[in-house]
């Protein structure tokens, strides 16, 4: 009997620009599943069904080969090292990643100050960014509500993901500089690609042109 293949489909932002695209294709996700509270959802084609996953988490369940492919931003695989195939940039998701300071507060206001503190989800992408513009902080990792740190004084900036700018706006923050980009990818388990390629090359092509 042939396995079910699974597709591990990013929860939040990136999973709600995802589901509308896949409707009427061959991978559209069941509606009723979609209202309910599980979490693997059957598509339009038998066999396959989708793990609906936090996307920190989801390389992982791709990379050890529990879910065939997977979409997940780039901004995710730039902090994991994962052994993943990247597939293609698939496009939609489209945001920054940037460093975000107190309004009328600027970069080289930072760069005097003789103890900088950045709080951050993405530790690895701002230790690089910091080591390209020879500066030096002590980082604040958080997992989430990233804009309160400079309103409450627990670090000077933050750097995190900006789409539209109103969640910056709201806590009196500005974009200072931009340390990269990041959109949606399409990820492959190396060893589903070499064992299954006739069931896996199918899927991946629906989702690209579904999705690019």
């Amino acid at each position: 009997m042939t396995r079910p293949l699974l597709i591990a489909f990013p929860k939040g932002r990136l999973g709600d620009e995802l589901v509308p695209r896949l409707a009427g294709t061959p991978l559209a996700l069941d509606a009723a599943a979609l209202k309910s509270r599980v979490l693997r959802i059957p598509t339009a084609t038998p066999g396959v069904a989708a793990l609906l996953l936090k996307g920190s988490d989801l390389p992982r369940y791709v990379a050890a080969g529990v879910a065939s492919l997977g979409i997940v931003g780039s901004d995710t695989l730039d902090e994991l090292d994962m052994d993943l195939l990247e597939l293609a940039d698939l496009g939609f998701g489209a945001c920054r990643l940037s460093l975000c300071t107190p309004a009328g507060v600027t970069l080289e206001h930072l760069q005097a100050r003789p103890h900088l503190r950045l709080a951050t989800k993405f530790p690895r992408a701002t230790e690089a960014w910091l080591a390209r513009e020879g500066l030096t902080a002590e980082l604040v990792p958080l997992s989430s509500s990233v804009e309160l740190a400079p309103l409450l004084g627990l670090a000077d900036a933050i750097v995190d993901l900006v789409q539209t700018g109103s969640t910056l706006k709201a806590h009196g923050l500005v974009e200072a500089a931009v340390l990269g980009r990041s959109s949606a990818r399409l990820v492959a388990a190396r060893g589903a690609t070499l064992s299954e390629p006739g069931r896996i090359k199918p899927l991946a092509e629906i989702l690209i042109g579904a999705l690019k």
